[in-house]
């Protein structure tokens, strides 16, 4: 549903084409009594303002005489106005921001049981929506601005600041946290902010991602009760895909699509999806034989240590 258009905007926007229009037609007007360009124009620019200077050139009939003064009233009326709309602009502005800190001061006060989420890039995103589609209490937690601005808008509690910090996990209540989700890109930052959360509350439980596989012993040592490593999780499905039939699993990625659409709104739109498909297609064969690469040298590297044993033995 489309919002109305506020208030002080199209006071301002009356008020500046008001104006214009009372510049260009006063000024025509001196040109049209035989005043040159510029004499018009600075005659009509000390008048609207008020500065006081001398006249151009002497008013010698009552016809100039009235038409300034039609000038200085018209002029000087549209200026207020316009004054008017910048005042409004900046009042309706600083109060709405007074307000919209107040009511999340208030939302983040009445938090219980909620859901930490430790950045909002792609994944932070989408299990932003995925809480909100399961009415699961939420806010968003990141140190860049523009995203904490893009949560706002995309209607969750968001505050800026960095995870690691006491100060801010108090902010975002910690202690009356049910879940701490940090899904940063950065392994570092995981395990940093999950040291931190677990140093501070030891009954939150605290879901980490992670890239590199060596991460996940660092996070589980750190206090971590479960670990995400979303490539690890993207190889094992294509591999499923890739060797079993479509129509014999379920196949959930189609509502992770439509989730994608909302939480990833901030990205350049995507190309056709005919295209898409296609570049899917084309490249799904060499992620499948990566995948059953690395399945068959896990295998056989599992097998020569058992030979290894049996041998010792």
């Amino acid at each position: 549903m489309s919002q109305s258009e506020p208030a002080y905007r199209r006071t301002l926007r009356n008020g500046i084409t008001f104006f214009v229009t009372t510049c260009i037609l006063a000024t025509s007007g001196y040109v049209l009594a035989g005043w040159d360009w510029i004499d018009a124009i600075y005659m009509v620019t000390i008048t609207i303002f008020g500065v006081g200077y001398g006249e151009v050139q002497p008013m010698e009939t009552d016809g100039m005489k009235l038409f300034t003064m039609v000038v200085i009233l018209v002029g000087c009326s549209s200026l207020l106005y316009v004054i008017g709309g910048l005042i409004q602009l900046l009042a309706e502005g600083e109060i709405a921001r007074m307000l919209g800190v107040r009511n999340q001061s208030r939302e983040l006060d009445q938090l219980n049981d909620h859901t930490i989420i430790c950045g909002y890039g792609r994944v932070g995103q989408m299990l932003a929506v995925e809480l909100s589609n399961q009415d699961e209490a939420l806010v968003v937690l990141d140190r860049n601005e523009e995203r904490v601005e893009q949560a706002l808008k995309d209607g969750f509690l968001a505050v800026r600041g960095d995870a690691v910090d006491d100060d801010v996990l108090h902010k975002v209540r910690l202690l009356h946290a049910k879940t701490i989700a940090t899904v940063l890109p950065d392994d570092a930052t995981n395990v940093f902010i999950t040291l931190t959360a677990r140093d501070m509350c030891a009954s939150v439980r605290i879901i980490a991602r992670a890239e590199a596989p060596c991460t996940e012993r660092k996070l589980l040592r750190g206090g971590a009760s479960h670990v995400v490593m979303p490539a690890a999780i993207g190889a094992v499905r294509i591999a499923q895909l890739a060797t079993t039939k479509t129509e014999d699993i379920a196949l959930p990625e189609q509502r992770y699509r439509m989730l994608s659409e909302k939480a990833c709104r901030t990205q350049q739109p995507q190309e056709d999806e005919t295209e898409t498909i296609d570049a899917i297609e084309e490249n799904l064969e060499d992620l499948a034989s990566q995948a059953s690469d690395l399945s068959r040298s896990v295998t056989k590297r599992r097998q020569e240590q058992w030979l290894k044993l049996e041998d010792q033995s």
